[in-house]
């Protein structure tokens, strides 16, 4: 694999993938779909133009772009979309709820990594260095802390409000309702994905009390499905509906003919509502042993050994692994970057 030279001119590169050429060598190789994407370009690049009300898209131009290659699932990760409505506005989008207010909720890191130990060792040490329980996802464990997501339509605050009738009218009937979703997970690592049950409840009421409920998680099912990378297996998740919702309404108090909201400091998505769902990881049980035992060779192929991560005479092995979550209705997708800890010693 190497890069495009598209300076000057549009490039246009072809190439079979292992199932375009096992098909030619069979005879029967016909192209009838395609697909784009824009994979190599990092629209955080984008900004309008400052005081010309036009937009600039200089610094997208000439952006480095990959040839094509033959892995059947490596061409394009981040697809573009075809949607038959033409009056789509708004596109759901996948979050990690970091609330402080929903218990058990797992928070990144300042180095933007969910981490993840191995074993009861490693988690005490874990939760003393970042500062609690929930900085920090335990092997194996339906309850406790877990990763939620949610889907819905982020939006500036207040530019669309998360009732009911909008979450019917911008997610329910554009078909944008994601209830399914599809989880990549590296098995050289990773055993077991765990999820929430499908009775969970996540929820509030007008005086936005919270009503939740995502445990115990459970085993989730590897289904056939093609990964989206090598070594990859892909979990099938069903979510609940979330229904956290905004109940607008006067307040009496205040003499003012403001409006009093909910629902916001229990979820991520200040826009319309639509699914929740809760996960945790089992790993391979050769990954799990304590300090007292010698670290499994995975550590030193493919992370570090040994090391001081956060400055202390604390030593850990550690591999980084990213989840990525796929919605099946939006094909809204989130990409959560996982550090698999092990305290090594001192």
């Amino acid at each position: 694999m190497g890069f495009q030279d598209n300076v000057g001119g549009i490039v246009l590169d072809a190439a079979l993938t292992d199932v375009g050429r096992k098909r030619m060598a069979q005879g029967n190789f016909r192209i009838d779909k395609f697909a784009l994407g824009d994979d190599e370009i990092d629209y955080g690049l984008y900004k309008p133009a400052v005081g010309t009300g036009s937009e600039d898209f200089s610094k997208l131009d000439g952006a480095p772009i990959m040839e094509a290659f033959g892995g059947q699932n490596s061409n394009i990760t981040y697809g573009l979309q075809n949607f038959i409505r033409e009056d789509i506005l708004h596109l759901p989008s996948l979050n990690v709820n970091m609330r402080t207010e929903v218990p058990e909720s797992a928070k990144k890191h300042s180095d933007e990594f969910w981490y993840f130990a191995v074993n009861t060792e490693t988690s005490r040490k874990l939760e003393t260095q970042l500062g609690g329980r929930n900085y920090v996802l335990e092997n194996n464990t339906i309850e406790k802390t877990k990763i939620i997501i949610e889907s819905g339509i982020l939006c500036e605050d207040g530019e669309i409000y998360p009732t009911l009738i909008n979450k019917e009218r911008y997610l329910c009937q554009m078909g944008l309702y994601d209830k399914y979703f599809i989880a990549y997970c590296d098995d050289r690592y990773i055993d077991k994905l765990l999820t929430s049950p499908r009775d969970s409840i996540f929820k509030n009421d007008i005086a936005d009390n919270l009503y939740m409920n995502l445990e115990p998680l459970q085993d989730t099912v590897k289904i056939s499905l093609p990964s989206v990378d090598d070594n990859h297996s892909s979990y099938r998740i069903e979510a609940v509906d979330n229904d956290i919702i905004d109940y607008a309404y006067d307040d009496p108090h205040d003499g003012m003919p403001d409006i009093v909201r909910t629902g916001q400091k229990h979820s991520s998505i200040f826009g319309p509502r639509s699914s929740v769902f809760a996960l945790n990881f089992k790993v391979l049980d050769e990954m799990t042993s304590d300090s007292n035992n010698s670290p499994d060779y995975r550590y030193t192929k493919f992370g570090t050994t040994s090391n001081a991560l956060f400055g202390s005479a604390d030593l850990y092995d550690f591999i980084d692994t990213t989840i990525y979550i796929q919605a099946l209705s939006s094909d809204a997708r989130i990409s959560i970057p996982i550090r698999i800890v092990r305290y090594a010693g001192t």
